[in-house]
């Protein structure tokens, strides 16, 4: 985020819609995270469970939904499966294909995260209204599908890495 900053130079971080995108969803995850801790587990193991399908998942769709790398989801799959929450299967058809199935325990611990994840935007909603809650997920949606038509550094004319006079900057 710092080299962001460096390239709009006189804007605090605060002004930045980045800034406070990121800042919510780091305390939502603290949230998320402190009421994992007291069931001993990790919001990334809720994560996982609420995104593993009914009929299972390959286990190659659950990084890109999660934006996690191979190397944590591997990581994350085996502690899961080491809780008694997930059973790996290989593909009947393709034995390179791994699929993802919730055990009883992780469909237990998938509808506490659930409840944890409806609770919480059940009351974020209450204190901002439907109005507000209605033009937020709306407004977010936009966001969204605004940051996926962003061009890339080097569609945008005028800018280069030598225009940064951060040394630090990538």
């Amino acid at each position: 985020m710092y080299a962001c900053i460096a390239y709009i130079g006189h804007v605090k971080p605060e002004d930045t819609i980045d800034f406070h995108v990121r800042f919510a969803w780091a305390s939502i995850a603290r949230q998320y995270g402190q009421l994992a801790a007291e069931r001993g587990s990790t919001m990334a193991m809720g994560q996982t469970l609420l995104n593993i399908e009914r009929n299972g998942t390959p286990s190659t769709q659950l990084g890109p939904r999660m934006g996690m790398e191979r190397t944590s989801l591997s990581r994350l799959l085996n502690s899961l499966e080491s809780r008694g929450m997930i059973e790996r299967k290989a593909d009947d058809g393709d034995r390179r294909v791994v699929w993802v199935h919730l055990t009883a325990a992780g469909k237990k611990e998938r509808d506490r995260a659930r409840n944890v994840v409806r609770n919480f935007n059940a009351w974020v909603a209450e204190q901002l209204g439907e109005a507000r809650t209605e033009r937020l997920l709306c407004d977010l949606q936009q966001l969204n599908d605004l940051i996926v038509q962003y061009p890339t550094r080097d569609a945008l004319p005028g800018i280069s890495q030598d225009d940064n006079t951060d040394s630090n900057a990538a």
